[in-house]
């Protein structure tokens, strides 16, 4: 919640100072760089002696919206020294509304304030990277931004950047220049000739981290000129050298201590007694951290060595002693199984080549490290312990099998549950996660994966049609899959609370479901498995609702690549199908609506769900309709004839295809005699209603066009259904357009409609007096009631209006108020 300390050996660099402080100008500024370039350094030297800057450092924990919040509430209040700073995080769906209070409190400040985010690439998870990309768009007036990270941030910055609003920093600003070294290397006490520095700079490309070990290396070396000569340029080179010239110059149990803590990736304070016998062995880290950068320390309290550094000492130390460098991989597995970590344990005694340590390790734990997450280690350990104690151990082969089926990898999954007995334990994942229907027993698991049970009884309560009892189902499974940290059946579980909550037609937790699925399938690489092409679909789909077709197609454009060639048939017709509808909704119509008929023929030959079938058959027959294709619309209707009887979605075919021939008594006559029947879907009821409001204007019935309309939007508005809306006869989204301001509480989901009917630009540039005026001209006041409001003449008011109708092209009152709506300008 501080600014960091800046290292011992450090100089100022008003260059970087300076570049900080343009950047910083604008709303947001980005420093982009690799570990080790010294970002953090570069901003704590800037803001140490600021009042005006708040900070905070992430770390994995952040990965959670409240919190995160929290974070940046806290460092705000106290580095900014607000005291009736009370502002809370937010609410679930109230962050708009939350960034807004925060401009309200920044706004009594005199001078803008900055925020300072240390290593954002710490944040993964969509609800905080969503949270983070809503700050940086819509971040208060009075407060700046400064995102620092590894690589590059998705927060949707493109936006800013065409504006003008986001400044960008990276690595090339981060090195040094051949006089910062020489300043560096300077305040070290050392003598070092200009060549040498000029070399010393370009042998490292002015990377931070190497020169910093420099200046620890020459700080008391009798050679400095000599010993700066020797560097290398590439990062091995420069790793071996600073090590051997840094550990000469260290006690030798420090040394020794660098060594021994090499052969782990972190390590804490008790582990690096234990690996090195010495109880004070975490104070010597501390001491490494804090006076020479040697040692990094990690926000859960652990210690970790620079990448290069830590590859050449685990090299020296199995040069020096290989059976020393085995025994210290057997003491941290030992350690890290004490602590429960099995993962950890697992990856040492292979790599100690502790043969019977790993393979108890693996029969005990491998299954559940699997399940964790942790295939690819897993893979590892068997290929170690080799073919024969695979085929040995049934849980062995269990724990491979589930490996191959996170990477898609099927027909290896089968093959390893050879055995009758192995097969009835995981066959049924098997099946299902391929698209097979679920099995007719179910089997009785070891207590590691009682989750599994759990998805599975979700499938089975989907495939006979119980709805809500799945949705149920699916988060007692989600639950367990996350308090057991199980990451594989996270995903399966939130797979099965997307297609349950789909089925059920709430799109909004449907989209939170795929999205966490989506989020563990990238965490560890599963491109490929089961669950991760569904989710793309779905989330298609939604977009496609949202009226939002270039989403859309981005979800489409990733599917495939996660199909694999036995997984559920239904994926591939069913993704031709929502390109249809893209093609169809960007303006290809004919060709949508023909791609849409040719997979849905492929559907045909599936066993499917109702509401796909009434999903598909809704769309795809409006569609036939639009084009003017009588014949391939009855095609659709007697399809669906059977599976969608007694259905709101068969009753809206009929009107619709009365109302494409102007059967206006016909269509009334079946909508009032379907008023009850069942949806299978939420957009059903919606397009229903803008049916009855395009009846209503046929017959010059306005105020029961309005009512109709605005049942439409209260239905829509909860899942945001807006494709309705923007497929609807054009006298009806005429109608919407024309009575903007006039929903009430509806009237914000409205202009969200509206927006995606009309564009949002001008006919004619108008100057911000005329825009102010407009934004009356809606309202009941006269020109003078206007004139007073603006403390400007009544003629004044009335010249802005003659401009206005002559930017609109119009040459009324109520034409220009229309005009304006259809534009987005009120």
């Amino acid at each position: 919640m501080t600014v960091p300390r800046v290292p011992g050996i450090f100089v100022p660099r008003a260059r970087l100072t300076a570049l900080v402080d343009r950047a910083g100008t604008r709303p947001v500024t980005v420093l982009r760089a690799p570990a080790g370039s010294g970002k953090t350094t570069a901003l704590a030297c800037w803001a140490r002696d600021r009042r005006d800057v708040a900070w905070v450092s992430l770390d994995d924990d952040d990965n959670d919206e409240r919190r995160l919040w929290s974070a940046v509430l806290l460092s705000l209040r106290r580095n900014l020294r607000l005291p009736e700073f009370r502002l809370g995080p937010p609410a679930p769906g109230r962050r708009t509304e939350f960034l807004a209070d925060l401009g309200d409190v920044l706004a009594g400040l005199r001078e803008p304030v900055w925020l300072v985010l240390d290593d954002v690439q710490e944040i993964s998870r969509p609800e905080p990277v969503e949270a983070l990309a809503a700050l940086a768009r819509h971040q208060p007036p009075m407060l700046r931004l400064v995102l620092a990270t590894r690589v590059e941030p998705k927060l949707r910055l493109a936006r800013l950047e065409v504006e003008g609003a986001l400044s960008r920093l990276g690595a090339a600003e981060l090195r040094f220049s051949v006089e910062e070294t020489a300043n560096l290397l300077r305040s070290t006490g050392a003598t070092v000739g200009e060549d040498r520095v000029r070399e010393l700079t370009e042998r490292t490309a002015g990377w931070a981290a190497a020169l910093g070990w420099a200046a620890v290396s020459v700080r008391e070396a009798e050679d400095a000129d000599g010993l700066v000569a020797a560097v290398g340029g590439d990062e091995l080179a420069v790793a071996r050298f600073f090590a051997d010239e840094v550990l000469a110059r260290l006690p030798p149990a420090t040394s020794d201590l660098l060594l021994c803590v090499s052969v782990c990736d972190t390590v804490s304070a008790a582990l690096a007694a234990r690996l090195t016998g010495s109880p004070d062995a975490g104070v010597t880290l501390d001491e490494l951290e804090r006076e020479t950068g040697l040692v990094v320390r990690t926000p859960a309290d652990t210690y970790r060595l620079p990448a290069p550094l830590r590859g050449f000492l685990q090299a020296e130390l199995a040069r020096r002693s290989p059976a020393r460098a085995r025994r210290l991989q057997g003491i941290a597995a030992r350690w890290y199984a004490g602590q429960g970590r099995f993962g950890e344990a697992l990856t040492h005694a292979v790599a100690g080549r502790d043969r019977q340590g790993a393979l108890r390790l693996a029969r005990d734990h491998a299954v559940r490290q699997v399940l964790a997450g942790d295939g690819k280690l897993v893979r590892g350990a068997l290929a170690y312990l080799g073919e024969g104690a695979l085929s040995a151990s049934p849980r062995l082969r269990l724990a491979s099998a589930l490996e191959h089926v996170q990477r898609g990898e099927f027909g290896a999954a089968a093959t390893d549950l050879g055995d009758d007995g192995l097969r009835r334990l995981a066959a049924p994942h098997l099946a299902l996660v391929t698209g097979s229907g679920p099995p007719e027993s179910t089997v009785t698991r070891s207590p590691e994966s009682v989750a599994w049970d759990k998805v599975e009884l979700v499938w089975r309560a989907l495939h006979r049609g119980a709805r809500r009892h799945a949705v149920a189902r699916a988060e007692t499974a989600l639950r367990l899959a996350h308090g057991e940290r199980l990451e594989h059946l996270v995903l399966h579980s939130r797979l099965a609370l997307a297609v349950a909550t789909a089925l059920l037609g709430d799109h909004t937790a449907m989209r939170r479901a795929c999205i966490g699925a989506l989020a563990v399938a990238r965490r560890h690489g599963w491109c490929r498995s089961p669950g991760v092409a569904e989710c793309h679909l779905m989330l298609a789909y939604d977009d496609l609702m949202r009226f939002e077709p270039v989403a859309a197609a981005g979800e489409l454009a990733r599917a495939p690549r996660a199909e694999v060639p036995v997984s559920a048939p239904v994926l591939g017709p069913l993704r031709g199908f929502f390109e249809g509808m893209v093609r169809f909704d960007g303006g290809d119509r004919a060709a949508g609506s023909q791609a849409m008929r040719a997979a849905r023929r492929r559907l045909a030959d599936l066993e499917l769900p109702r509401e796909l079938i009434g999903m598909c058959t809704v769309v795809e027959h409006h569609a036939a309709l639009v084009v003017g294709e009588g014949l391939h619309a009855a095609e659709v209707f007697a399809w669906a004839q059977e599976s969608l009887s007694g259905t709101a979605e068969l009753a809206l075919l009929q009107i619709r295809a009365h109302l494409a021939v102007e059967e206006t008594d016909l269509a009334e006559k079946v909508l009032r005699a379907n008023e009850s029947a069942p949806a299978l879907l939420p957009a059903t009821p919606v397009d229903t209603r803008l049916a009855e409001t395009a009846l209503a204007l046929r017959s010059h019935r306005r105020t029961l066009a309005l009512q109709a309309l605005d049942r439409a939007l209260t239905l829509a508005r909860p899942q945001r259904l807006i494709r309705p809306f923007a497929l609807a006869e054009p006298r009806v989204r005429n109608l919407l357009i024309d009575h903007s301001g006039g929903f009430g509480s509806l009237d914000r989901f409205a202009q969200t409609v509206r927006g995606r009917l009309v564009p949002n630009t001008p006919p004619s540039e108008l100057t911000d007096r005329e825009q102010v005026v407009l934004r009356r001209l809606p309202s009941q006041r006269s020109l003078d009631e206007i004139a007073s409001d603006l403390t400007v003449s009544v003629n004044t008011v009335k010249t802005h209006v003659r401009s206005i109708y002559g930017k609109l092209g119009v040459n009324n009152r109520r034409s220009a108020v229309v005009v304006a709506r259809h534009h987005g300008l009120t």
